[in-house]
């Protein structure tokens, strides 16, 4: 990824906007960490270039916002944070007075992280109202916010069994495992060629997402559709764990996902649990202009079949 920015060599201003455009190109060649964590360090380290605008406003800022709109939309293509905030980066340089830009992207910054930091505990409760008890749940790589809400679910509601698919090339799925482990949720581990069989024999397949797109697909871990459609020819309802700040209000990817993701269409979606409520599948879009939806547990859809 290009780091370098338009200003002036040597201020002051342009030293902070190369560390933000060198933070992102470290974030874009991060192999280890999900969108949620990767998104938490990119907020924090615009946190420190907007602070030190403040101080001293830029020159140009509007320059200085349009590349750093790029950079994000070039840092990490798969995963919805940064699509989506590379567009609202653009957007604000494109319709903001410069002598009002950086005020609204103080403003944009402070909104976007208080959201960051309420969506687990928001998501959580999502899941708390609508999980099937007892139920047997497969999931596939080591989602941060299925994590978290399975955690969450008190010990009469907990899952009967967690089967995590293994998740080659990088095996997050065995990391995944020992995380529930450790907090008292059976789980195991089966190999990824298991997974249409583990999805014919579960109650409800359970995914996490690096991004949703506005047609409501959804982006995460290679191996997600293949499993989602084995979920769908069984009867078994496929649900997405995921904060809105993944949405993407584009209908689908401009740039290659790569080859450790997939996407997974929304017909193949029986319903989202996020931040603001219950969401039923493919109404994705409508969900987040309208408020939530009312969903039934996904164990109920499936004892009509």
């Amino acid at each position: 990824m290009n780091v370098s920015t338009p200003a002036r060599p040597g201020s002051r201003t342009d030293r902070g906007a190369e560390r933000l455009l060198r933070a992102l190109a470290a974030v874009g060649a991060d192999r280890r960490h999900g969108a949620r964590g990767l998104a938490g360090t990119t907020l924090a380290a615009i946190a420190r270039t907007l602070a030190a605008w403040e101080r001293l406003p830029p020159d140009d800022p509007r320059r200085y916002c349009r590349a750093i709109a790029r950079a994000l939309g070039t840092s990490q293509p798969a995963m919805g944070p940064f699509q989506q905030w590379s567009l609202e980066w653009a957007r604000i340089a494109r319709t903001v007075p410069s002598e009002r830009l950086v005020r609204s992207l103080r403003k944009w910054a402070r909104e976007r992280a208080a959201r960051w930091r309420d969506e687990p505990n928001r998501i959580a409760a999502t899941v708390r109202r609508l999980f099937p008890p007892d139920a047997r749940v497969v999931t596939i790589s080591r989602s941060d916010s299925v994590r978290r809400a399975l955690e969450s679910l008190p010990r009469g509601r907990r899952p009967a069994e967690v089967i995590a698919l293994e998740s080659r090339p990088g095996g997050e799925g065995g990391a995944f495992a020992r995380d529930l482990r450790r907090s008292g949720v059976r789980a195991q581990v089966v190999p990824d060629l298991a997974g249409r069989r583990a999805a014919g024999r579960a109650d409800l397949v359970l995914l996490g997402a690096d991004a949703v797109y506005a047609d409501g697909s959804v982006v995460h871990k290679v191996g997600t559709r293949p499993l989602a459609l084995a979920a769908r020819h069984a009867g078994v309802a496929v649900v997405v764990v995921v904060g809105t700040l993944k949405g993407v209000e584009r209908r689908r990817p401009s740039r290659p996902l790569g080859p450790l993701f997939d996407r997974t269409p929304a017909r193949l979606v029986s319903a989202y649990w996020t931040d603001r409520g219950a969401f039923p599948g493919g109404q994705w879009s409508r969900a987040v202009r309208t408020g939530p939806q009312e969903v039934s547990s996904p164990r109920r859809e499936r004892s009509r079949r």
